[in-house]
């Protein structure tokens, strides 16, 4: 089963496999990032490595929602020492709305060893129908493949004979315009010029419960195991919060979660200026590209070197 579920799926260019075999090889972890493509996106562990002369990984992942951090947290606190957690706080991750795949879990669950935490994150966010399917095979999961014996026979050849894909090397299709830097970390050439991205509208009635709850679950697992934890928010472009007219109902909801928990929340929106962004650092309204990632990194690091 294990055998023909790999011939399923193409994954030699997912983030997330590298990130999930680098976190394998890591050693006790100074400072943990996570969240979504903000993060991953925006914070480069290297340069806060430099500064902070510590271990910094982003274990960021793609619409990475409050229950999926908590789950890889779980997952990374059973064969790492963190010190510190680093989460961005993304309104959109605590917000329902339509068309919310269920690949961010796949993605994390992947790449999860065998045992009770994968089975329980399956279990609770995924729930009973997928339950096994998700944690033995992906046989259900991509039924869509079953006739395609080429697409199955080249993926299976590729787990067992390209180097690249066994080397975990990263394989650029385009114009190489991004790749993966090392330490979970994606660095883009993309420079935002327009365009809007989607937006999802805050309405304190739509908040997902299970958000807030999971939230509180991760709080309270960096208190059982002596993490500290800061809330950031990632500076998204000035024309995105634009088009949100509660922002400041955001701000004061997460300030009033982080000040109810003892939490120190830094949103770095309010220091744009502050930092140096400028529209060429951005890839697009949401993300940052590598030369604001460079901005942000250093502005956090220092941050962090005096706090």
């Amino acid at each position: 089963m294990a055998i023909l579920s790999s011939g399923l799926v193409n994954d030699k260019n997912s983030y997330t496999r590298l990130m999930m075999h680098e976190l394998e090889q890591q050693q006790d972890i100074d400072y943990l990032l996570l969240g979504a493509s903000r993060i991953y996106r925006g914070l480069d562990p290297e340069i806060l490595d430099d500064i902070l002369n510590a271990c910094t990984f982003n274990a960021g992942s793609s619409s990475q929602r409050p229950e999926d951090s908590y789950f890889l947290l779980k997952e990374i606190l059973k064969s790492h020492n963190v010190k510190t957690v680093v989460y961005d706080v993304n309104y959109m991750t605590f917000q329902k709305y339509g068309g919310d795949s269920t690949i961010r879990t796949h993605i994390l669950l992947d790449y999860m060893s065998f045992g009770g935490n994968k089975l329980q994150y399956a279990k609770d966010v995924l729930g009973e129908a997928e339950y096994g399917i998700t944690t033995i095979s992906n046989l259900v999961r991509y039924k869509g493949f079953w006739k395609n014996t080429k697409w199955v026979m080249d993926n299976i050849k590729m787990r067992w004979v390209d180097s690249s894909y066994k080397n975990y090397d990263y394989v650029i299709h385009d114009s190489k315009s991004e790749w993966y830097a090392g330490k979970g970390f994606v660095n883009s050439k993309e420079i935002y010029e327009s365009g809007n991205y989607a937006q999802v509208p805050w309405n304190l009635d739509d908040l997902y419960p299970k958000q807030l709850e999971y939230l509180q679950k991760m709080i309270l697992l960096c208190k059982e195991n002596n993490c500290n934890l800061l809330f950031i928010s990632m500076p998204t472009y000035p024309s995105y919060i634009k088009r949100e007219p509660n922002y400041m109902k955001i701000y004061e909801l997460f300030c009033l979660l982080s000040e109810e928990n003892g939490i120190e929340y830094m949103d770095l929106y309010p220091l744009i200026e502050k930092i140096g962004l400028k529209k060429e650092d951005y890839e697009d309204e949401m993300h940052l590209n590598g030369n604001g990632a460079k901005k942000v990194s250093i502005y956090i690091g220092n941050y962090l070197m005096e706090s």
